[in-house]
């Protein structure tokens, strides 16, 4: 029940991630204006995100933390580097957050001086967040059993990269739009 429920978040988590890094892509290339509405997306996001990582946090403490042999680890690679990833990416998260402006009083969004290092970061999350994304979507669709067949996990796994290829290529240009 818990696995299902943190797959449920993921899988919110990657539509709000895809919604967000695209619009945000968009606006940052200049293509689409600011818009406060667009931050509940981010907030909802956010939320969906936290819940995730708790939940995994515990489900690996209490679940996996009592398999510590060798072969375990090594049949589970990409388990453990889906979760290095998301401890990367709840980690750059935290610096996103503050890294291109805040709203002032008036609710006119001011934008902060691009850098080079928020440049490098951005990018780093993005793809942190993407790979971790396409390491997950496959688990996830077997956890909430809409995967029966080993033809069906090809074609989840050829989504989650089309969705990473997709959402990363307009967040990498809308980066470079505006830091380079």
């Amino acid at each position: 029940m818990i696995r299902c429920i943190n797959a449920w978040l993921g899988a919110a988590a990657v539509a709000l991630f895809t919604i967000h890094g695209i619009t945000m892509g968009l606006f940052l290339a200049g293509y689409l204006d600011y818009s406060p509405t667009r931050k509940y997306w981010g907030y909802a996001l956010l939320i969906c995100i936290i819940l995730h990582g708790v939940i995994s946090l515990m489900l690996v403490i209490f679940a996996d933390g009592k398999r510590k042999s060798f072969v375990y680890f090594k049949e589970n690679r990409k388990t453990h580097l889906q979760r290095i990833l998301g401890i990367i990416g709840a980690v750059l998260i935290c610096h996103h957050m503050v890294a291109y402006g805040y709203v002032n009083a008036a609710g006119v969004y001011i934008l902060k001086e691009p850098s080079f290092t928020t440049f490098i970061t951005e990018a780093a999350m993005a793809v942190v967040l993407g790979a971790h994304i396409v390491l997950s979507l496959p688990k996830a669709a077997i956890t909430l059993g809409m995967i029966k067949t080993q033809k069906e996990i090809k074609l989840q796994t050829n989504l989650a990269y089309i969705l990473f290829f997709m959402v990363e290529s307009i967040v990498l240009y809308g980066l470079c739009s505006y830091f380079l």
